[in-house]
């Protein structure tokens, strides 16, 4: 909450979750809701590490890369149909409610585009910073993602949803080598994250 209070959008209900997944993945969803996996959480080494992958998340919230690709899909799925059906043929089903889930569930499984996951890698590290958080922690955890074994079955789907780490990674290299090199670290909380994996494991 503190990290999303430093974004333009503080007011926003936001809603954090960890869920119990052995997974490796972290997601949003329009109006504020963030999703980190356990599988994630265990993978992550400090509280600067955690406030990276939260504000990452928090700049799709603030983008609206979710709502934009929803909206996107919903306009070509309507080309595609002659009307709209708001109703069965006994009239208790709410077609347009399908088609937005059916919508979701699709762009969740194949992710957003690209330019969306860097632009928000970019924020995240902005936002980490304005936080009081060492700038380097989502690169950090990128690199702990690209040391992963490939074959991981745990990292299968954020690799299938997301740009590969070592191109996130020489996207943020040429941003950083210039512009964040004034950040000192400020706060990497390591010791208060270990206590925190403590008592989640």
């Amino acid at each position: 909450r503190w990290i999303a209070s430093r974004s333009e959008r503080p007011d926003l209900p936001w809603t954090f979750a960890v869920l119990d997944n052995d997974d490796i993945n972290a997601f949003a969803a329009p109006g504020g809701y963030i999703v980190l996996t356990k599988g994630l959480l265990l993978k992550l080494n400090s509280e600067a590490e955690l406030a990276g992958v939260l504000a990452h998340e928090i700049g799709h919230v603030l983008k609206k890369h979710h709502l934009n690709a929803m909206q996107k899909a919903h306009a070509k799925t309507a080309l595609q149909e002659s009307a709209s059906v708001v109703m069965d043929a006994r009239g208790n089903k709410n077609q347009d409610v399908l088609k937005y889930a059916a919508i979701g569930t699709e762009l969740y499984g194949k992710g957003l585009d690209k330019e969306d996951e860097f632009e928000s890698d970019r924020i995240g590290v902005v936002l980490a910073t304005r936080a009081g958080y060492e700038p380097y922690g989502l690169p950090a955890v990128l690199q702990t993602l690209q040391s992963v074994v490939g074959g991981s079955a745990a990292l299968q789907l954020l690799l299938e949803t997301h740009p590969k780490p070592a191109d996130r990674l020489n996207q943020l290299d040429q941003l950083m080598q210039t512009g964040f090199d004034q950040y000192e670290q400020l706060s990497s909380g390591q010791e208060r994250y270990q206590t925190m994996l403590t008592k989640l494991k």
